[in-house]
């Protein structure tokens, strides 16, 4: 089987397929931070992920790069699948996250 992708499948740096994340609480009630999201990011594409303070902007980024895993649905980095273990450190080195305080990640006491 071939396994190369098309052009267009090339072009598709992300792939949400009806994703969501249910976290559960202090109380072991279930929360819904993403419920069905689906979307794609192509190559050379800037996108803005924009919302309140806790809408779910820092849950849908720690999918892309495998911090966290979905509840549902599946997430496509690179034509890699963030659920195969085998290709974590392959994502990662396609995508990365600078936090709210980039100093702090980036100079630390010692």
């Amino acid at each position: 089987k071939d396994m190369r992708l098309s052009m267009n499948e090339k072009d598709i740096m992300i792939e949400v397929n009806h994703m969501s994340h249910i976290y559960t609480d202090e109380n072991g009630n279930d929360v819904h931070a993403l419920n069905d999201v689906s979307l794609s990011i192509k190559r050379g594409e800037f996108v803005c992920i924009i919302g309140t303070n806790g809408s779910g902007k820092s849950t849908l980024a720690k999918h892309f790069n495998v911090l966290l895993q979905p509840s549902e649905g599946y997430i496509n980095v690179c034509g890699y699948d963030t659920r195969d273990e085998e290709h974590i450190w392959d994502i990662r080195q396609h995508v990365g996250m600078v936090f709210q305080n980039p100093d702090n990640q980036i100079v630390a006491a010692v």
